[in-house]
């Protein structure tokens, strides 16, 4: 159940907000998500369930992303040194803190079930201003599973380019920049995840580290039961 959720939402969401510093060192970014596909009045009605933004705090390799859900906020550390993830669930209204770690590779494994046959990356001459910065359009087609996925990259190089250390990095490779917007295909569902605002400060390493008051499991199945309880 959880692995449905959480390895999916990763993939969709928060793969391309870890960030690998280039020109800054440390900040945070604040996202806004968009679902163009779901009519306004459906998204009134699933507002409560539909994510609307996420944060990443960036700092010496490391990597924190939070997304508020329904229940509570899910929080992923990246370590680019260490090669792994920290997935963390703090489920708000049951007072309950839980986490699971991953190596990069384990995190690779598991999001194994899809196969990019093909990726083509196609730089454009289109450019539009993204929370202030100049973004260049890449087009991006994959094959998954027989199916052809095309997907649109806003990118600048103001901004740290990605770094994710797997399949991802084959897109990135051939992109110039960071990335300002870019749009996820889920289905027949499409999600937009734009920048809103890059914040430069000093970032406490301490974000960085999950902390005593979460408990420690060996997966997503016990994480689920965890939250259950």
């Amino acid at each position: 159940m959880i692995k449905r959720i959480i390895l999916p939402l990763y993939l969709l969401i928060f793969t391309q907000l870890l960030i690998a510093q280039n020109t800054i060192k440390q900040g945070k970014i604040y996202y806004e998500m968009d679902f163009p596909d779901i009519p306004s009045d459906q998204k009134q009605a699933m507002a409560s369930m539909l994510p609307k933004d996420a944060t990443a705090y960036f700092k010496d390799g490391k990597t924190r992303v939070e997304t508020p859900t329904p229940f509570g906020k899910m929080i992923i550390i990246r370590d680019i040194q260490k090669k792994e993830f920290v997935f963390a669930f703090n489920n708000i209204e049951k007072r309950r803190k839980v986490a699971f770690k991953k190596t990069d590779e384990e995190v690779k494994l598991a999001l194994s079930d899809t196969n990019k046959v093909k990726i083509k990356v196609e730089i454009t001459k289109d450019t539009k201003i993204i929370a202030g910065y100049k973004g260049t359009k890449a087009i991006v087609t994959a094959t998954v599973n027989g199916k052809l996925v095309v997907s649109e990259y806003w990118y600048s190089n103001e901004i740290p380019k990605i770094n994710m250390g797997n399949d991802q990095d084959e897109i990135f490779s051939k992109i110039d920049g960071g990335l300002l917007e870019y749009t996820v295909n889920q289905g027949d569902m499409h999600i937009v995840m734009r920048i809103r605002q890059v914040v430069v400060e000093e970032i406490s390493n301490k974000l960085f580290e999950i902390g005593e008051a979460y408990k420690i499991v060996k997966d997503e199945e016990e994480l689920a039961n965890e939250m259950m309880k």
